[in-house]
């Protein structure tokens, strides 16, 4: 029987590590590491070892949970360690700036939606590469600004859509550059020799 074709094999597993994103316990850090590491995969052996570990998947659909508020007034907010990304997200900085790392977030839907308001302050969004994202919205006396990196989403990406409104403020997006070069983690492993 004829193996698939490397192209093929990528194929599936983007796709299954697009499934296996939403609910399963992957920050979208972990996805884009490992859906970059699978664009460049040379083997199915190295498609393998990078869908290995997943995360098992919580049986049955998410119970319904209504939209999450986060709401900071003259105090600076990060959202810090791995978070639940609900379908719904409300984010609202009056006098500040709140910061919103969508690379520890745990997405628990396909698609979410987030809407910012800010006053007198801003949002900075910071979302890992390849992870597809739309930014939308208007702004009073301030502005929208998308700085990433002109680069495609990965195909079965978790999509997030943003839409802010701002008066005297603003919202940036920007990338966080991956953190490490996973298939070459994989491929350093391979090739250690082992013990006797």
């Amino acid at each position: 029987m004829a193996q698939p074709s490397i192209e093929s094999a990528r194929e599936t597993a983007i796709k299954r590590l697009g499934e296996d994103a939403i609910g399963g316990g992957l920050t979208l850090d972990e996805y884009a590491e490992r859906a970059a590491a699978i664009q460049q995969a040379a083997t199915t052996d190295e498609l393998d070892a990078l869908l290995a570990g997943l995360p098992e998947k919580a049986a049955g659909a998410p119970a319904a949970r209504g939209p999450r508020s986060l709401i900071s007034v003259a105090v600076w907010r990060q959202q810090r360690g791995p978070w639940r990304l609900r379908d719904h997200l409300r984010v609202a900085a009056i006098f500040t700036v709140r910061t919103l790392d969508l690379g520890t977030a745990q997405p628990e839907a396909p698609e979410s939606a987030i809407r910012i308001f800010t006053a007198l302050g801003g949002a900075s969004i910071i979302a890992p590469q390849g992870v597809s994202l739309e930014l939308s919205g208007s702004a009073l006396f301030g502005g929208r600004d998308d700085q990433r990196a002109e680069l495609p989403p990965f195909p079965g990406s978790p999509l997030i859509r943003i839409h802010a409104f701002s008066i005297f403020g603003g919202v940036r997006v920007e990338d966080r550059v991956p953190r490490r070069n996973l298939l070459d983690e994989i491929r350093a492993r391979s090739n250690k020799p082992t013990g006797d």
